[in-house]
C-alpha cells in the first residue's frame, strides 16, 4: 500500500462519514507501482551452455545391434612380467645404486692357473719296464694316484740306455712342487725292486710353445726328447720365433702327433716330439736336424737328443662306441690263419682220421640243410648299427708292382727340439 492510498483512506474516514450509522465499505484497489526516478538496470540472464558434439563424434556411426549385444572385453588385472630388456635396465640401475651408496670392497682378481710339467729321468734295471707298467694296473696304485693334489696326468717314455723318463703334468706350480714326493711314494711302494738308482733332478716348467701335427688325434707311440740350452733370454725368444715360423711345415709331417716345448729355466728348454710310429719318427729326423741347424746360433751348446717309446699314459683315452664298432667292422681285420698242418707219420693213422672227417662232413651237411629250412632270426640292435656303419665292399685290387721307395716325410721343424 502506498502513501497516497493511506492518505486517501484517512481523509475519507475523517470527513462526513463520521456521523453515518453505517460506514460505507470502500474497496481499495492496488495501484500500479510508479516507476522510480532512477531507472533500474536490466538483469541479464546467463545463457545455459550446451555441448556441441565434435565432428568426430558426429561422424562416428551408431553401434549395430550385434556390437551393442557383444560383451565388453575384460581388462586383465594380472601384472605382465618384465621383458629381458627391462630386466637388464633394472639390473644396471641396481648396480649403480649399490656402487654409489655402499662402500664395496673390490675383489682381488683370480690368478689364472698355468699347467706345469715335471720331466724326471730314472735309471731302471734291464727288462724292468713291462713290470713297471704292470704295477700301474694295481688297484692300490690307482688309489694312491687319486690322492695327488692337482695331478693332471702322466706319460712314461722308455729310452734305450736303461732309463725311463716320467712326464707328469700338474694344475699349477704349487701342485707341481708336490710331484717329487708323489713320485717318491710310487717308486718306493710299487717299483723299489725295478729301479737301478735314484732319479735325476727333475726339469720343471710350463709349456711355452706347442703345435699339433696331422696325427694329433692318434695315440703317441714313439718320442724324440731334446734338451736345449740358450745363450740368453733374448736368444731363447729368437729361437721360439724361428719355431713359430716353421709351424706350417710341422702340420704337414706325416705321423707327427705334436711337438711341445717346456721352459725349464730362464735359458733352458725341454722338447717332446711325439709320433704314431718309430718309422714316422725316423722319417722326420732330417727335418729335426735342419731346424736345429737353423737355430744353432741361439744355443749355448749342441742339444742333447734321445729317442724312445711311449710305455704308459694316464689317464688313457677310452675309445667311444663308434670307434669300437668301426674297429669291429674294419676291412683290414683278417681272420686268424688256420693252424699249420702237421705231417702225420704212417698212412694207417691218416685213413681212420679221413673216414671220421667224412662222417663229420656228412653230419654237418645234414645239420646245415636243417638250419637252411629254418627262417632267419631278426637282426639284433648291434647288427643293425653294424650294417649301417659297414664300409662298402670293394673289389680286391689287382697285383701291383712294388712301389718305389718314398722320400722321407716332409721335414719336421723341432720345437726347440726339432
Amino acid at each position: 500500500v502506498t502513501a497516497e492510498t493511506r492518505r486517501r483512506f484517512e481523509s475519507s474516514n475523517g470527513s462526513g462519514n463520521c456521523g453515518s450509522k453505517k460506514a460505507e465499505k470502500t474497496v481499495v484497489e492496488p495501484e500500479e507501482p510508479k516507476p522510480s526516478a532512477v531507472p533500474e538496470e536490466p538483469v541479464e540472464e546467463e545463457p545455459v551452455a550446451t555441448e556441441k558434439p565434435s565432428p568426430e563424434a558426429e561422424a562416428e556411426p551408431a553401434p549395430t545391434e550385434e556390437e551393442a549385444e557383444a560383451p565388453e572385453a575384460e581388462v586383465s588385472t594380472v601384472a605382465e612380467l618384465p621383458t629381458e630388456e627391462e630386466k637388464n635396465i633394472f639390473a644396471k640401475v641396481g648396480d649403480f645404486v649399490k656402487n654409489a651408496f655402499s662402500a664395496r670392497e673390490e675383489e682381488a682378481p683370480k690368478e689364472e692357473k698355468v699347467e706345469v710339467s715335471r720331466l724326471t729321468k730314472i735309471p731302471v734295471k734291464e727288462g724292468a719296464v713291462p713290470d713297471m707298467v704292470a704295477a700301474t694296473e694295481k688297484d692300490e696304485f690307482k688309489a694312491l694316484v687319486k690322492t695327488f693334489v692337482g695331478f693332471v696326468g702322466v706319460k712314461m717314455y722308455a729310452v734305450g740306455d736303461g732309463h725311463v723318463v716320467t712326464h707328469s703334468r700338474w694344475e699349477d706350480e704349487a701342485a707341481a712342487e708336490g710331484g717329487k714326493a708323489a713320485l717318491g711314494g710310487v717308486l718306493k711302494t710299487f717299483m723299489a725292486e725295478l729301479v737301478a738308482g735314484p732319479p735325476e733332478e727333475a726339469l720343471v716348467g710350463p709349456e711355452m710353445w706347442a703345435v699339433d701335427g696331422p696325427a694329433a688325434s692318434e695315440p703317441p707311440v714313439a718320442v724324440r726328447l731334446t734338451k736345449i740350452g740358450f745363450k740368453g733370454e733374448e736368444a731363447r725368444e729368437a729361437a721360439l720365433a724361428l719355431l713359430r715360423s716353421k709351424e706350417g711345415a710341422f702340420k704337414e709331417l706325416g705321423g707327427l702327433v705334436g711337438v711341445s716345448s717346456y721352459q725349464t729355466g730362464p735359458t733352458e728348454a725341454f722338447v717332446v716330439a711325439s709320433y704314431t710310429s718309430r718309422e714316422a719318427l725316423e722319417a722326420a729326423a732330417p727335418v729335426a736336424k735342419e731346424v736345429l741347424g737353423d737355430a744353432m746360433e741361439h744355443f749355448s751348446g749342441v742339444p742333447a737328443q734321445e729317442t724312445g717309446t711311449v710305455e704308459y699314459i694316464w689317464p688313457a683315452k677310452e675309445p667311444s662306441w663308434i670307434e669300437k664298432v668301426s674297429a669291429y667292422l674294419s676291412p683290414t681285420k683278417k681272420a686268424p690263419p688256420p693252424p699249420a698242418e702237421e705231417e702225420e707219420a704212417g698212412e694207417a693213422e691218416a685213413e681212420p682220421e679221413a673216414e671220421a672227417a667224412e662222417a663229420a662232413e656228412e653230419e654237418g651237411a645234414e645239420a646245415a640243410e636243417e638250419e637252411a629250412d629254418k627262417p632267419p632270426p631278426p637282426p639284433s640292435l648291434f647288427e643293425k648299427v653294424a650294417a649301417a656303419l659297414s664300409p662298402r665292399k670293394e673289389k680286391p685290387p689287382a697285383a701291383e708292382a712294388p712301389a718305389a721307395e718314398e722320400a722321407p716325410a716332409a721335414e719336421e721343424a723341432p720345437a726347440a727340439e726339432e
